[in-house]
């Protein structure tokens, strides 16, 4: 990937755009851990990482069209106020307020927003393929950092998780001043919205409803994410006995193996000429991996599987944001990046209350195998429905 052709204002709103790794970093480590600590059953975490699911996908849709219907800086500056406010109730370790917070944390879902204005600067230069997976690089640089302080509670006890919660709400503040810095030199477009009412109905009569259609296997991703990513390191903790600071580890170095995955990305997919084969390749060979790590009883062994098996899906990841972008019309991007946040989170609403009951009776690997059950499932689909999309509509590769 030629970073060259990624500008200072590139930077800053790729950088602005990862900030919130420090939070997936830290909270897939020891969220779950500490919802436990406070006196929650897993069940009962499965349940709100589910509800979580639903709420944000419920954000998505209205963040969405608020995208397309607004001054879009005001509205990511609003958005993060909030989010941020909301992390440090999270410092309470009071459960019901926890879950609170947590759960409204995510109908203000500001990364569809910032999402929208990174996309029309990157599709207006030509370079979203860059600019994406530089983002998702950054993402996860800095969920290294999230997963590097999750060894805070194992030396400062409850301290330790307040003190996080503090870095991650710091870090959804600082996007504020990144992305009102960059503005200054971007096109007033970027910012201003086009559509002048909301109406649901609006959502049939999208130009991009066929590119919605194809992208509904995210649904079946994101119930097989569900069933087990959100509890990964709690399976770890409860099958393995690992400790969180060990787990902390293990996340840094299987989150930095990713940046440079992703960095990558951009090379894989002008290699194979096409994001689409890029992507089923990407997500079949981590669907198989997942699906033989039950089967490992050498941690070692193991712990380096979960390692690829987090790269490889998650290089995906940028090349489909890449080419959703490019196909999306500008007016309409906002909503077509909430839809389809929308369709990934609602199955998400399901699967961890599915993954915490089985962990629950004492099925801890059977989340695994679900997972890697539907993930092929998916992935067969979207070679399918997304094999000749680049040729049909003419996008000229990496453009």
């Amino acid at each position: 990937m030629s970073l060259r052709r990624v500008d200072r204002i590139g930077l800053l709103l790729a950088t602005a755009n990862s900030l919130s790794g420090i939070i997936w970093g830290a909270n897939s480590v020891i969220l779950s851990i500490y919802m436990l600590g406070i006196g929650m059953s897993t069940t009962l975490i499965g349940i709100i990482l589910g509800l979580f699911s639903l709420m944000n996908a419920l954000g998505s849709l209205i963040v969405g069209y608020l995208t397309d219907l607004m001054d879009r800086i005001r509205l990511f500056a609003m958005l993060s106020i909030i989010s941020g406010s909301l992390i440090l109730l999270m410092v309470t370790g009071v459960p019901i307020i926890v879950s609170a917070a947590y759960l409204m944390s995510a109908l203000f879902n500001r990364y569809v927003v910032l999402t929208a204005i990174v996309g029309e600067y990157a599709k207006q230069r030509g370079i979203s393929d860059e600019v994406f997976s530089l983002s998702s690089s950054f993402n996860v640089i800095f969920s290294v950092v999230g997963s590097a302080i999750t060894v805070l509670p194992s030396y400062l006890g409850h301290l330790g998780y307040e003190l996080i919660f503090v870095i991650e709400a710091a870090a959804v503040y600082l996007t504020i001043p990144l992305v009102l810095n960059a503005i200054k030199h971007l096109d007033p477009a970027i910012v201003n919205a086009k559509i002048e009412r909301i109406s649901l109905k609006d959502l049939g009569e999208l130009r991009s409803s066929w590119l919605i259609k194809r992208l509904m296997p995210e649904a079946i991703i994101g119930l097989g994410a569900g069933v087990i990513i959100p509890l990964f390191s709690l399976w770890f903790y409860l099958k393995f006995h690992i400790n969180i600071a060990n787990l902390g580890i293990v996340y840094a170095i299987s989150n930095a193996t990713l940046a440079l995955g992703t960095l990558m990305a951009p090379t894989i997919s002008r290699f194979l000429h096409s994001r689409v084969i890029s992507v089923v390749t990407l997500e079949g060979l981590a669907t198989g991996v997942l699906a033989i790590m039950p089967s490992i009883y050498n941690l070692p062994l193991l712990l380096v599987l979960f390692i690829i098996r987090n790269t490889l899906m998650n290089m995906a990841n940028p090349l489909l944001t890449s080419l959703i972008n490019e196909l999306a019309p500008r007016e309409e991007r906002g909503r077509v990046f909430g839809i389809w946040n929308m369709i990934s989170s609602i199955p998400r609403a399901v699967g961890p209350s599915i993954g915490g009951y089985l962990m629950d009776t004492g099925y801890l690997d059977l989340p695994l195998y679900i997972t890697s059950m539907l993930y092929a499932i998916a992935v067969v689909l979207f070679y399918v429905l997304l094999r000749s999309i680049e040729n049909k509509i003419r996008v000229v590769h990496g453009t």
